[in-house]
């Protein structure tokens, strides 16, 4: 369920009370108080990996089946 109000939208997830129980016991962790942020750091995570699977990908359609090449700074494997 999506609901638009003004420039935010609410997002809406059942979830077991197993894993809510966890989640709770993580955000306790890292210091965040409340559903809300919860959902909010847990979506902000999703897109952040999403953004660096997208970016794996354009590296890959680029180089093809040729290796890219290590960044600056970082030194090849002893192995290769």
């Amino acid at each position: 369920m999506t609901v638009t109000s003004g420039p935010t939208e609410v997002w809406q997830a059942r979830i077991g009370h197993e894993l809510a129980a966890q989640l709770r016991e993580d955000a306790g962790v890292l210091g965040l108080e409340g559903r809300t942020e919860i959902v909010r750091a847990a979506l902000e995570l999703l897109h952040r990996r999403a953004a660096e699977e997208r970016m794996a990908q354009s590296v890959e359609e680029f180089y093809g089946a040729e290796t890219p090449p290590l960044p600056i700074g970082v030194a090849p494997d002893d192995e290769e």
